[in-house]
């Protein structure tokens, strides 16, 4: 690794905390389409060419590896493109550049510095779809730019009228799907395959949208260099592999060596079809025993007859009405409560073989258990109006553990019913890593709930200390925790409850034989929490 190349590793790492490998294309030819940086979890992938050996030369760069770093850490899941029109593509995905490097911003203000250099677009440019584009872009991360196209104007409005839905991607999709029907009334054309991303430093988007969509480019595999384990030992026949999709590294921690193995094990998404099940009987008391595990949030009450501290801002009104002879306000403390907040919950749904092991005297397996109360989670989660995501999970060694996608956030629960009606057992339970994932769908900062219900006990064809997976799940179950996300364990069987105890902590699980006594063990969580 020359030092340049050294230089723009070490530039990912400082800025973002990001230890990914970073791929390098030939600067392209004099006559050639100019080329932009690409993303994906698993690495980086500049145009630039060799790394030179100045910092002052590689200036570009290092501005696209913040520009990358910022998708990577402030961007959510990949877009579906759906029935939106190349132009709505185009400014869905501006409007995300602009929207992670707005919280860039927050924590890094100097990067405007490197950033707006390369914003060249003004009011003096022709007004064509791809001119407008550029001149938003800069509009959009420079707020002392004043452009005077109505069309600039309006986007530079929606994107800044809300500045605390800056951390939700949905807010790209809504502003892009907006003016990209703005720029078909005014009659300007546009063409995807000639449009090339301004300014120069920012990626293709290729990283922004699902890979089964025509036109958008497919997601990265892992690094060649992650070939298959040598010398494991033969465990139960594994399924013909997942269809292509999603890829993610994710690290592992080894308790043994006590320290985190980066980018061990290699998790894939995978498609669950829908099935036809017959429907549980709802719980009423579902809705309310779920809103009472919502994480509750410390709320300030100034100006209080009592409390454990002093108001300033009422205390100094009452010192004034005092110097005045004026009778003073005695409202001159600060109380607190804890406020339950309606945030979004995800269900986490083993889906491994051991799940088809049946209910100690139920007479069910583990996975039809565990569909009931899932189904049952869904229906109440919807009748309290809480938003919520579905995910099964399951694994064949660390280079192939799987997520399934059972609902997302914006998905009718009836999918969700239908879809865990579909889920087969089959394979391992490696929770760290689908732990590790489901954390992903959580806006950063945002407080949330991560239910998994599981038959209890992880483990995996590679893995062969029993503390392992269960010391690896602790460890990424805390790393939650210290995000403000609560996480519980539902267990479906008893006899894994020490392992359960040891990963989610005492009074964060509970095991149960019969899914219609859901909402009693949930009103036990939210008294031991």
């Amino acid at each position: 690794m020359t030092a340049g190349e050294r230089r723009r590793t070490a530039t990912l790492r400082a800025l973002w905390g990001l230890a990914l490998p970073i791929a390098t294309r030939p600067s392209p030819a004099p006559g050639d389409p100019p080329q932009r940086p690409a993303f994906a979890e698993t690495g980086v992938t500049l145009p630039h060419g060799d790394a030179p050996a100045r910092r002052g030369d590689d200036r570009l760069a290092e501005a696209s590896l913040a520009h990358l770093g910022a998708h990577l850490v402030h961007g959510g899941e990949r877009f579906a493109p759906g029935s939106l029109k190349p132009a709505q593509v185009a400014l869905v995905s501006l409007i995300e550049d602009a929207r992670v490097e707005a919280l860039a911003l927050r924590e890094r203000p100097g990067l405007l510095h490197l950033w707006r250099p390369f914003h060249k677009a003004g009011p003096d440019d022709a007004r064509t779809a791809t001119g407008l584009m550029a001149r938003l872009a800069r509009a959009l991360l420079d707020g002392d730019h004043d452009d005077p196209d109505p069309f600039v104007r309006k986007g530079v409005a929606l994107f800044r009228a809300d500045r605390a839905a800056w951390t939700d991607p949905a807010l790209s999709r809504r502003i892009g799907d907006r003016l990209g029907n703005d720029l078909g009334q005014m009659r300007l054309p546009f063409s995807s395959r000639s449009y090339t991303v301004e300014p120069a430093y920012r990626d293709d988007h290729s990283g922004l949208w699902q890979a089964d969509e025509a036109g958008v480019a497919p997601r990265a595999e892992p690094a060649p260099g992650d070939a298959p384990a040598q010398g494991v030992a033969a465990g139960p026949a594994v399924e013909a592999a997942p269809e292509p999709g999603r890829v993610w590294l994710y690290p592992e921690w080894d308790h043994r060596i006590g320290c985190a193995r980066p980018d061990f094990v290699t998790l894939r998404e995978e498609a669950v079809a829908a099935g036809r099940g017959a429907q549980a009987p709802g719980d009423p008391a579902l809705a309310a025993a779920l809103r009472a595990v919502q994480p509750r949030r410390l709320v300030r009450l100034r100006r209080r007859i009592d409390g454990d501290d002093l108001d300033l801002a009422a205390a100094l009104d009452a010192a004034i009405h005092l110097r005045a002879r004026l009778a003073p306000d005695p409202r001159v403390y600060v109380g607190a409560r804890r406020r339950a907040d309606a945030a979004p919950v995800l269900l986490l749904v083993d889906a491994s073989q051991s799940t088809a092991d049946p209910v100690p005297g139920e007479g069910i397996r583990v996975l039809d258990a565990e569909r009931i109360a899932a189904a049952n989670l869904a229906r109440a989660l919807d009748a309290a109006g809480i938003p919520f995501a579905v995910r099964s999970f399951r694994s064949a060694g660390r280079r192939d553990a799987r997520i399934g996608r059972i609902k997302d956030w914006h998905e009718p629960p009836a999918l969700a019913v239908a879809r865990l009606a579909g889920l087969r057992p089959g394979l391992s339970t490696r929770l760290g890593v689908a732990l590790r994932h489901a954390g992903r769908a959580f806006p950063a900062g945002e407080p949330g709930t991560l239910l998994v219900l599981t038959d209890g006990e992880p483990a995996d064809i590679d893995v062969y200390d029993p503390a392992y997976l269960v010391e690896d799940a602790r460890a990424a179950r805390r790393a939650l925790a210290a995000r403000g996300l609560a996480v519980y364990g539902i267990g479906l069987t008893h006899g894994a409850g020490a392992s359960l105890a040891r990963i989610f902590g005492r009074g964060r699980f509970v095991t149960l034989r019969d899914p219609g006594r859901l909402s009693r063990h949930l009103a036990r969580l939210a008294g031991a929490a």
